[in-house]
């Protein structure tokens, strides 16, 4: 009963300020839930799993619109990339923008992120899931 309250208080204000809905941001990009750490699960170069050469490969998107990219090799080294990154929930994808570099859209389908580039003539491909 009192969230119906709730919602129907909330319905009447968006009415009686002549407030647009459709104009309001949708409850995803207010909420994002896609923000946090995301874990490798598939990462292959042309037919290649490239993945068991990494001890650990990880992209946190930061609520701020920031995002990183780090990885620990099996074999020692270390790196990582940033910048930034914007979701079109409407398009089911999410486009990054590496510090310095060119914006790049890839799918974002069921939580997951999708990579795919050429890579000296060889597709890289990786798929980037949400931690349990």
């Amino acid at each position: 009963m009192r969230k119906w309250f709730l919602y129907a208080a909330l319905v009447c204000c968006l009415l009686s300020t002549g407030c647009d809905a459709g104009e309001l941001s949708s409850l995803q990009e207010i909420s994002m839930p896609y923000a946090g750490e995301y874990q490798c699960q598939r990462l292959t170069l042309g037919e290649k799993d490239v993945l068991p050469l990494f001890e650990k490969l990880t992209l946190t998107l930061e609520r701020g619109g920031t995002f990183t990219l780090t990885y620990q090799k099996k074999h020692g080294g270390a790196g990582g990339l940033s910048g930034t990154y914007s979701l079109d929930c409407e398009q089911n994808t999410i486009a990054f923008t590496p510090d310095g570099g060119e914006t790049r859209v890839f799918p974002y389908q069921d939580g997951s992120i999708f990579f795919e580039v050429p890579i000296l003539g060889s597709l890289l491909f990786a798929q980037f899931s949400p931690n349990a």
